[in-house]
């Protein structure tokens, strides 16, 4: 997983309050370089070494075994491995090996690899690379003489807690937008798309849009005519005499 190295940072700081920004800076890079080459979130260890050091690349464990930011145990690196007594009597070659665990950024990558070892390892014994699986083998947890591989144990639950606290803190999940409102419609004008009905216009515009009816043509009758010349003068009945 990619974290932006402004949150990682932030996360030793957390840790070590003092810790010059440079070296913060450092550390950050290359520990989200090796996080992104061997499939883990970064702040899984930024949260181990805030329980293992505080982000002090000087310490050595009581009992001389673990060395620097992630407490790596010496006689499993390099020319240790070949020591009888690598503790009390480490060979030249494995004294160097002790020593290069104490540079920050040389513990940071050989953290890296022991926690691509225990992802690889857990897969084939259980059947899962998860996070508190793989955390509990770096931590020591589980006894392979009795066939228990990978199981978390209480500090496992310890670091898992503290690096959901960072996720929290520091890259919490965007929060989702809101669904946009609806914009509202508008009526389409009268005159769009339809002839208007007569309920949609106003009276003024129904009479104007109302074609004025064809006028009849007007009968009128007309007087008859008189005739040329006198008009008759009707002759009294003549009776018969006798």
């Amino acid at each position: 997983m990619i974290r932006p190295i402004a949150v990682l940072v932030a996360g030793m700081l957390l840790s070590r309050p003092g810790m010059p920004k440079e070296e913060a800076n450092r550390y950050a890079r290359v520990l989200a370089e090796v996080a992104a080459a061997r499939g883990f979130d970064p702040l899984v260890a930024v949260a181990i070494v805030h329980f293992e050091t505080q982000w002090r690349p000087s310490l050595v464990s009581a009992d001389g075994e673990d060395y620097g930011l992630g407490q790596v145990r010496a006689r499993f690196a390099g020319a240790c491995r070949d020591d009888a007594d690598p503790v009390n009597a480490p060979s030249e070659a494995c004294q160097r090996v002790k020593d290069s665990l104490l540079d920050g950024v040389t513990n940071i990558r050989r953290m890296g690899a022991i926690i691509a070892a225990n992802m690889e390892f857990c897969k084939v014994k259980t059947g899962s690379a998860r996070t508190e699986r793989w955390l509990s083998g770096y931590q020591g947890y589980g006894d392979p003489s009795r066939g228990r591989f990978c199981e978390p144990g209480e500090k496992t639950r310890i670091v898992l807690d503290y690096y959901k606290e960072l996720v929290a803190k520091l890259a919490p999940p965007p929060k989702p937008k809101p669904a946009p409102k609806p914009k509202a419609t508008r009526p389409l004008p009268p005159d769009h798309g339809a002839e208007p009905t007569r309920a949609a216009l106003p009276k003024s515009a129904d009479r104007a849009a109302k074609p004025p009816a064809a006028k009849k043509p007007e009968t009128t009758k007309q007087a008859p005519r008189a005739k040329a010349g006198k008009a008759h003068a009707t002759r009294p009945s003549r009776r018969k005499t006798r």
